[in-house]
């Protein structure tokens, strides 16, 4: 991580300028979805689905986001009609 620390001395302020850091997650599969999907339709909660799989690396705010979707449109797989990229495009 490069810092740059600017110091201005007719104020005393101290600035420290971070270089942004892009975390980059693959994209879930269907298949890791769907089983997202089973297991919250099945009472557990987004904490748990994530500590009884570590080896899927998933982070706390997709598994969140994904049972929001479930909660909200009754799945995480199923989009509704017309919600996808234009015929156009």
């Amino acid at each position: 991580m490069q810092h740059r620390i600017v110091i201005n001395s007719s104020i005393f302020q101290v600035i420290i300028a971070v270089k942004p850091i892009t975390l980059v997650m693959g994209k879930m599969s269907y298949k890791d979805e769907a089983q997202i999907e089973t297991l919250q339709k099945l009472g557990f909660g987004c904490r748990i689905i994530v500590a009884r799989f570590p080896e899927k690396g998933w982070k706390l705010c997709s598994v969140k986001a994904i049972c929001k979707q479930v909660d909200e449109h009754g799945s995480a797989t199923e989009r509704n009609p017309g919600s996808g990229q234009p015929k156009t495009a």
